[in-house]
């Protein structure tokens, strides 16, 4: 063990660690950018007063309006997490398909299919707890009590299963000829994955927390169903001795700070109301 993590280079663990991080944020904020914005779209289409900021959604008709019709919060309320499964299936085909990423790339598609996932099947988890949103469409539907909780129970089922693939796909990353040894596996999902999602997340709740009840951003929380597959599930056996270069290029710094930056304009945009009118 102790001569495994001698060969470690933890500069470019720290270089990784910090573009990974970027990534997150970057990855998260768009997807709560444009998962809101279809929203108010669809909610325009239905003559719903809407708009959102960094606190989330909010909506001008309550839903005793007779504007709310069962088609109405259907479409509404499903447009997001259909969105993000889109998503969630398009980085995860880019991943399995595009061969050679560079660093920053691969851990950009990697943030994007982890958080779109969670924005698809999440999202089922937080309005049970908090009782609201898809909450009000299974009453609608009649959806007794146990077929919501069987509901939930298929969808923490494939977050797991979604866990284990983005798992096998990072163990593809690690460069180790033999990629399943647990400390270093172990370190690499701290440093990759562990310590970006908690930067991120906590960037999220300060910055919202000022001005905003930011449990709006809570729903975070259920990505600990995916992300705590990485730790147990190294992926089936991959043949590949050819270690992966971890070496953060003039690239990867350019397309980080690009990140960086427009993770600073999104979120400035969001500081305002953001509305679609006529």
């Amino acid at each position: 063990m102790e001569e495994e993590t001698n060969n470690i280079n933890f500069k470019n663990y720290l270089q990784i660690s910090l573009v990974s991080s970027i990534a997150a944020l970057f990855s998260y904020l768009l997807l709560f950018f444009i998962g809101n914005y279809v929203i108010l779209y669809f909610a325009y289409d239905f003559d719903i007063g809407a708009w959102f900021n960094i606190s989330g959604v909010h909506f001008a008709q309550p839903h005793t309006s007779q504007l709310w019709t069962y088609d109405a919060e259907v479409t509404i309320l499903l447009s997001k997490p259909i969105l993000s499964l889109f998503i969630a299936i398009a980085s995860l085909l880019t991943m399995l398909l595009i061969k050679n990423l560079r660093i920053t790339s691969l851990l950009l598609i990697l943030w994007l299919n982890i958080f779109s996932f969670n924005a698809c099947f999440g999202v089922i988890i937080h309005d049970f707890i908090w009782q609201t949103g898809l909450i009000n469409v299974a009453e609608k539907m009649e959806l007794s009590l146990g077929t919501m909780i069987f509901s939930i129970a298929i969808t923490t089922f494939f977050m797991i299963r979604i866990g284990m693939v983005n798992s096998t796909i990072f163990t593809l990353f690690l460069p180790k000829k033999n990629k399943s040894k647990n400390p270093i596996r172990i370190l690499s999902v701290i440093m990759f994955i562990l310590v970006p999602l908690v930067i991120s997340f906590l960037i999220s709740y300060v910055f919202t927390s000022i001005n905003h009840p930011a449990k709006i951003h809570l729903n975070i929380l259920s990505l600990i169903i995916i992300v705590g597959v990485f730790f147990f599930y190294r992926g089936k056996k991959i043949q590949n001795s050819k270690a992966k270069n971890l070496n953060i290029t003039r690239f990867d710094w350019i397309l980080s700070i690009l990140l960086l930056i427009a993770s600073i304009i999104i979120y400035y945009k969001m500081l305002s109301p953001i509305m679609i009118t006529a």
